[in-house]
């Protein structure tokens, strides 16, 4: 007995292999379209917008065209060419580069100095760029590269002495004297220097150690400000060390005028206004109480002049050396 199978049972067979087509046809549709990315180019100062199914930006660049010359490079923003991507083209430009003492011009593509010295072989612990790894290239940029190094080293050096000062009542003030004389010691310093390409360009010190102590230097300081005179005790601001000569009122023009108008006598002294004001009233042991109301062409510094009340007493003065208390007003 001949069977014949229904019409509507043969469609629902073939159903199943047409809805596998269909899919089939999607997904290859999706495929097409998900392998047309959208990628920027920006080159010589321009941007543009391409579709490709490439995956190599060098593809991508000669299908836009945009041609790449021996040194020129380019950078794609992404790990892989995906759609937005951004493909850079760098231009091939001069630079400059010192280098050991030696000056190299090269053309080269790269977006920076630390690209640029990576590509050369000179990043490195050791190294230094100057301008820094992150600056752009730019036409006629300088280069330096810098050998940095350092070193450690021990070295003696001598461990200056301390002064001392001990004030004391029984000297005048200004008056010092040496108790102790100071003596340097010896210190060992570690120190660290730093090189840059062989030369030194600063240490930093790292330990110090004292080998050898040094001795104090100990001074008495003088603080009693007054001294005794015939007039009983009068204070001072200070005391001077001066090579003391002697004059009469009629000496210079003969005139007996001092410097400041009043009349030369005894008493009166001449003075370097820069080392002793004028009108200051002074004290001076073997001579007494004074005012600084004169000058002299010889007296210059440290130098003062008395007047005498006649030749035979200035005769006996002479030349010599006195203390001179400028006394407090």
């Amino acid at each position: 007995m001949h069977y014949t199978q229904p019409k509507n049972s043969q469609s629902k067979r073939t159903m199943p292999a047409l809805i596998a087509v269909f899919c089939i046809v999607l997904l290859l549709a999706a495929g097409f379209v998900g392998a047309n990315k959208k990628v920027n180019i920006v080159a010589d100062g321009k941007t543009q917008e391409v579709r490709t199914l490439s995956s190599r930006p060098a593809v991508v660049l000669a299908r836009a065209g945009v041609q790449l010359g021996p040194q020129d490079e380019y950078r794609l923003s992404t790990s892989n060419l995906v759609s937005g991507s951004i493909i850079t083209v760098y231009r091939a430009v001069p630079v400059t580069i010192t280098y050991q003492g030696e000056t190299t011009t090269i053309q080269t593509g790269s977006p920076t100095v630390g690209e640029l010295a990576a590509s050369l072989g000179l990043i490195d612990a050791g190294i230094k760029l100057i301008p820094g790894p992150d600056e752009p290239i730019q036409d006629g940029l300088q280069i330096r590269v810098i050998k940095i190094s350092e070193k450690v080293i021990e070295r003696e050096e001598p461990e200056p002495f301390q002064v001392i000062h001990q004030p004391d009542a029984t000297l005048e003030k200004g008056v010092e004297e040496l108790i102790q004389a100071g003596q340097n010691g010896k210190k060992i310093v570690t120190v660290k220097q730093h090189f840059a390409d062989d030369v030194q360009s600063a240490e930093e010190i790292l330990a110090v150690k004292i080998s050898d102590p040094s001795t104090p230097q100990i001074v008495r300081v003088g603080t009693r400000d007054f001294v005794e005179t015939s007039r009983g005790v009068q204070r001072f601001r200070r005391v001077e060390v001066m090579e003391a000569t002697a004059y009469l009122p009629t000496d210079g023009s003969g005139h007996g005028i001092t410097a400041t108008g009043i009349p030369a006598r005894r008493g009166i002294v001449a003075v370097d206004p820069a080392v002793i004001p004028l009108g200051s009233r002074v004290y001076i042991p073997g001579y007494g109480s004074a005012l600084a109301a004169d000058t002299g062409g010889a007296i210059i510094g440290n130098s003062i002049d008395l007047c005498m009340e006649n030749a035979s007493e200035a005769w006996r003065f002479g030349r010599r050396m006195v203390k001179v208390y400028v006394l407090a007003e």
